[in-house]
């Protein structure tokens, strides 16, 4: 009758802790694969794990190994903790490129106006433009116009203007008149929403003046 308290031969005896090893380097490599770099650290451990595993189930299949679920858990966590830190990785490298991307964009700098002269400033659609001659003496022939069309006003008394709706973007004026035979001092100016473009002076017989501005410059 064999004896009860006989102990089991050692040789027999199920090798169990090439399986809890890879359980254990799996839990202890899955637990930091979810933080960006650093989870490269566990993949480490996963590939023990991932062997360690595969040794646990070779010797289940051989019989000298019972802990079958222990071994392919910790295979399955070792394979945990190689692809997770990969797909953080990969994630957290997109969101960082996206975050750059959108930087650059709203550091651009905007645009600065263009600095323009109080003529180029102002809306030459619409206002109004005085043509004006001044003078001692009587004056012949006065010529005026913007843009290249001109008018005529003969034999006008001093002092002498003419006022003009702009409804259009005129940016050339012009005014002459040539004094008369008595001479003496004779002036003409062009002024634009109250704003003097030009004026010009002349003196003598049958001399003429002349003004011209252009708000286009």
């Amino acid at each position: 009758m064999a004896d009860s308290n006989q102990l089991p031969d050692p040789a027999t005896a199920p090798k169990n802790g090439t399986g809890i090893t890879a359980l254990v380097l799996g839990i202890i490599g899955v637990a930091p694969s979810w933080i960006p770099v650093i989870g490269f650290l566990g993949s480490v451990l996963g590939i023990l794990a991932i062997v360690f595993g595969i040794i646990a189930a070779v010797r289940v299949h051989t019989g000298s190994a019972t802990n079958t679920v222990v071994s392919y858990v910790g295979i399955g966590l070792g394979v945990l903790a190689l692809v997770v830190p990969m797909l953080v990785f990969g994630l957290f490298t997109i969101a960082a490129t996206e975050q750059s991307a959108g930087t650059t964009s709203g550091s651009a700098q905007p645009a600065r106006p263009t600095s323009t002269s109080p003529e180029e400033g102002r809306d030459a659609s619409a206002g109004r433009v005085v043509y004006e001659v001044t003078g001692s003496e009587g004056v012949g022939t006065i010529t005026y116009g913007r843009d290249g069309a001109t008018s005529r006003a003969t034999g006008a008394e001093l002092p002498w203007a003419e006022e003009q709706r702009i409804t259009g973007g005129a940016e050339s004026y012009s005014l002459s008149a040539r004094n008369g035979q008595n001479g003496g001092e004779v002036t003409c100016e062009i002024t634009l929403d109250g704003e003097v473009l030009a004026r010009n002076t002349a003196d003598g017989p049958h001399t003429m003046v002349t003004c011209n501005a252009d708000t286009g410059l």
